[in-house]
């Protein structure tokens, strides 16, 4: 029995080998400049000494290193086929939290400051206009009079909720369009000027705020290939400015953009409303939406990065057919 144990094991081990050498990929920890600003990402690298093929992978809101997660899961993915898989983190999050505050901080920060904006504006409108309606329709019943008192005041409410929204949506556009942009155009100055990358085939991707970020850099930068993964999935709803942001972005954009999500992803309009816009550009795009993954939209929502082995293939597709390597002349 045992002489037929010891080759199984061997025989497994060896088939085992090619995948958990692919997991076990260990990034070494880099350091890159955004003008008097110093940035930290991590940069995991295939076997040899290249010049390989790049990607700048952008990270999502996490905060603290949870973007770790999200790396650790991906990166084997591209180094397996031959990438250089390089994340750098923004300011305010992971290895950069001490080069700026975090995002969702200000975020919240302009949405308080909008909340009590409003607040001090409707209320005193809502207070004189409840007090003349109270005088004008003194003759009317009492149920009648504390109806429509009740409906301005649900309005007043809606307003005020709505200003601080607005204001969160316009501050997360212009922290996600400039500072963060800036840090993402940094990360690709430095990549591109490493031996061991390509410069002409280095791609572009990211999740959720890495996904938009990934549509502002193909608007700028030309990148051989843009994969955005439930860019402003979570956002869309309530945020037209990143609506006609990020609209703006893929019309402009400078390189072919893939889009995809999990069909139980908090909302499909990105990838559906941003691909219908590069098709009227007449840009290049492809979209797909994947079967539902897990059993709740947040569970979707991380199919971006928990579920490389169903869009690997296509993600690796588009890639290989835009980020040819040059032809050299003969």
């Amino acid at each position: 029995m045992r002489l037929l144990t010891y080759p199984i094991c061997l025989m497994s081990v060896l088939l085992l080998f090619p995948l958990l050498s692919s997991a076990a990929v260990v990034p070494d920890t880099v350091t890159f400049q955004n003008g008097a600003i110093t940035l930290h990402g991590l940069l995991y690298k295939p076997a040899g000494t290249g010049p390989f093929p790049a990607v700048l992978y952008n990270h999502g809101s996490a905060p603290g290193m949870l973007s770790n997660e999200a790396f650790e899961a991906i990166a084997p993915v591209y180094v397996g086929r031959g990438w250089v898989f390089f994340a750098p983190y923004r300011r305010g999050q992971g290895l950069s939290a001490s080069a700026g505050e975090y995002i969702e901080t200000q975020i919240a920060s302009a949405r308080r400051d909008g909340l009590e904006r409003a607040l001090l504006l409707f209320v005193t409108a809502f207070l004189l206009v409840a007090a003349l309606f109270l005088v004008f329709t003194r003759k009317k019943r009492v149920w009648m009079r504390g109806f429509c008192i009740v409906i301005l005041a649900v309005l007043t409410v809606g307003a005020v909720w709505l200003s601080g929204t607005r204001a969160a949506a316009a501050e997360m556009v212009r922290l996600l369009e400039t500072d963060h942009l800036n840090d993402q155009l940094a990360a690709y100055d430095w990549l591109r000027k490493q031996d061991f990358v390509q410069a002409d085939r280095i791609a572009v991707a990211g999740n959720s705020f890495g996904g938009i970020e990934t549509v502002l850099g193909a608007e700028r930068v030309k990148y051989c290939a843009a994969i955005d993964a439930s860019g402003g999935a979570e956002s869309w709803t309530l945020a037209l400015q990143l609506q006609a942001r990020m609209a703006r972005a893929v019309r402009n954009s400078q390189a072919p953009i893939f889009f995809f999500q999990a069909e139980n992803d908090y909302n499909l309009a990105p990838s559906r409303t941003l691909s219908a816009a590069m098709k009227e550009a007449g840009k290049i795009y492809e979209m797909k939406i994947y079967p539902a993954f897990g059993q709740s939209v947040p569970a979707g929502h991380s199919f971006t990065w928990r579920g490389s082995s169903a869009w690997a293939d296509d993600v690796f597709a588009f890639l290989d057919k835009h980020c040819r390597p040059p032809v050299k002349p003969a």
